[in-house]
């Protein structure tokens, strides 16, 4: 009988070690493995791949205008919250340039993943423009960064935070310019 006892005391602990194994596998933490499910990109991290500035100037009046194309994971991303990137582009804009602007609209073309900035700022014309809004937040200036001038125009083209760039700025009149501000020519 003390045979039979210890096979049986031997056969209920083995029963006992599987069972705790089992229920200790199961309690396991899943594995740390990437998810196949990409994270959320928050609108404010989104990077587009090129920017196009162009501002017109008529009288007091620059109307501004800014192009981006995106990727298309990061479009994607956009159009899933297409207002609130309307109004945060509104206030990067506003928080950036400091500026009086108004007659603000934001356009996305959902065809070429692009968004479109407009806006009319408001500026006191003396004899000249001051462009020291602009340039100081993109780190430029028209003489340093040789900005190309034309009959009306000043041109750029480069890379700002990695991203491509071109930025043309067109008067209705001939001009001349320093690092920072534009004048008719004499």
């Amino acid at each position: 009988m003390n045979n039979d006892f210890r096979k049986l005391s031997r056969i209920i602990v083995a029963v006992l070690v599987v069972t705790l194994l089992f229920l200790i596998s199961g309690c396991a933490p899943e594995s740390k493995t990437p998810s196949s499910i990409p994270e959320k990109i928050e609108l404010g991290e989104l990077r587009e791949l090129e920017r196009n500035i162009v501002i017109e100037a008529e009288g007091e009046t620059l109307h501004y205008f800014e192009e981006k194309k995106w990727a298309e994971d990061k479009f994607t991303r956009l159009i899933e919250e297409e207002e609130k990137f309307g109004s945060d582009q509104i206030e990067k804009f506003k928080a950036a340039y400091g500026v009086n602007a108004s007659n603000f609209d934001v356009e996305i073309d959902k065809k070429e993943a692009l968004t479109i900035l407009k806006c009319d700022i408001h500026v006191e014309l003396d004899t000249w423009y001051d462009f020291h809004w602009f340039l100081k937040p993109l780190g430029l200036d028209f003489i340093d960064d040789h900005f190309e001038r034309l009959e009306r125009e000043l041109s750029w083209e480069g890379s700002l935070n990695e991203v491509k760039t071109t930025i043309l700025l067109k008067f209705a009149f001939k001009i001349d310019n320093c690092h920072a501000h534009v004048w008719a020519q004499r």
